[in-house]
């Protein structure tokens, strides 16, 4: 009798918490799936890819591709994260005029800065003699940065409100449309590294227009929400250029060596370990939510636990390719490009490491320790040049992956300092208090 009632009570606790979790478990499948969509349309592209693109190509793509991590910030000011960090305190009442009013922001304001950066790139490039031309590429690589705000924002919004299926729809639309374009572009007509630009700012385009369609309900513009927004927004996006000299900078530098053979596997390389990010993406687009829902109820167990989880969830997938780079590589690029295999592996182990560093930035912007968060990336972004510089100079490409590695770990590594510095502040403020 005791042992039935005893069993019927792990039953019941079972499906409590499975009852309690079943909503994580149904986003975290969905964001996956999408995420897996996305690679798996990649994947099986790449072999024909890789017979229709040159090292030439693969080396324009990288180099471009890495000013990301300078235009993005730029572009929209850390708006979006200021959406994310303060959805939960914004009154119910007030969310959608917040919501249009960045939408609105990005909009005009991300326009006028695109048109600036793209002049300023076109000094950039002839000032400092790079080989790669500023016509069409600057244009076909930047515009699509500018859309991608309005994509990143209703997938924001889809994860806040757990739309775990409209996120999902939107993320597999964008990616088969732009595949079906790349193949036109490439496959079909050789286009090379302008068609598969021009394919991903077509349906950047596209996918913008419907993205903003469903965010935007009226004209509606309160200068208040920027003003916080910017206030907030100013030291991550700062801190977020400063991103560039961490792990952006390595490419410029590599353009410098005129050995575009070397670069395009490098690209390669750096291409096939994005593919083990989804991973990442997906759990901590389920998590993220809840990592700044624990911080404002000060639960830090929970926490901790979240911060685990994610961490071991992401090492699985990265140490199986570095185990298994070589073959995967060699079949994935038709045996052209299969001494990328190397470069790769490095670039998987950097993906571990990265996901324990943006959990800790994570935990600090939502402290909103925003400023020391900038303070931290300069620190860490003036080593990094100095350790690019060495590394390139001595041991080519293969310094700039390692650097990659070796980069985030310092800066993982001032993040916890940084946290334990301020729990230890925290600590001896509640002991002289009592």
């Amino acid at each position: 009798m005791g042992e039935n009632i005893l069993m019927n009570q792990i039953v019941l606790k079972f499906k409590n918490l499975v009852l309690q979790y079943k909503v994580y478990f149904k986003s975290t499948f969905l964001y996956l799936f999408a995420s897996l969509f996305t690679a798996a349309i990649g994947v099986f592209l790449n072999p024909f890819m890789a017979k229709n693109l040159s090292p030439y190509d693969y080396s324009i793509m990288g180099y471009f591709s890495s000013f990301s991590n300078i235009i993005l910030p730029v572009l929209n000011f850390s708006m979006i994260s200021y959406y994310l960090r303060n959805y939960f305190i914004i009154p119910e009442d007030r969310r959608q005029i917040v919501s249009d009013t960045i939408l609105l922001t990005l909009l005009i304001y991300g326009f006028a800065v695109l048109f600036l950066t793209i002049l300023i790139f076109y000094f950039y490039l002839r000032w400092f003699n790079i080989s790669f031309p500023f016509y069409p590429y600057v244009l076909l690589s930047f515009i699509p940065i500018y859309l991608s705000n309005f994509l990143l924002l209703y997938q924001i919004n889809c994860r806040i409100k757990r739309e775990a299926g409209k996120y999902s729809k939107v993320t597999i639309l964008n990616a088969i449309l732009n595949s079906l374009l790349a193949i036109i572009f490439v496959i079909i007509y050789k286009y090379g590294s302008e068609g598969r630009l021009l394919a991903t700012l077509i349906a950047s385009f596209f996918t913008a227009i419907y993205c903003f369609k469903k965010l935007f309900k009226k004209l509606q513009f309160d200068f208040q929400v920027i003003k916080d927004a910017f206030k907030f927004g100013w030291p991550l996006s700062l801190s977020a250029i400063f991103w560039f000299f961490i792990s952006g900078i390595d490419r410029s530098m590599l353009e410098k060596l005129n050995d575009n053979n070397s670069f395009g596997l490098y690209n390669i390389g750096l291409q096939f370990s994005t593919y083990f990010t989804i991973f990442y993406t997906a759990i901590s687009n389920t998590f993220e939510p809840d990592i700044y829902k624990a911080l404002a109820e000060n639960k830090k167990r929970k926490l901790i636990k979240i911060i685990g989880s994610i961490l071991f969830l992401n090492a699985i997938p990265n140490f199986l390719f570095i185990l298994f780079a070589k073959i995967i590589i060699n079949i994935l690029t038709s045996n052209r490009y299969t001494d990328a295999y190397s470069f790769a592996q490095i670039f998987a182990l950097k993906n571990i490491i990265f996901a324990l560093y943006y959990s800790l930035i994570t935990i600090i912007i939502g402290y909103g320790f925003t400023k020391s968060e900038l303070i931290l990336r300069i620190i860490g972004a003036l080593f990094c040049i100095i350790m690019f510089k060495f590394l390139i100079a001595y041991y080519g490409f293969y310094g700039a992956a390692w650097g990659q590695v070796l980069s985030l770990i310092l800066m993982s590594i001032l993040a916890f300092i940084f946290l334990l510095f301020k729990n230890s502040i925290k600590k001896k403020k509640i002991l002289y208090q009592n």
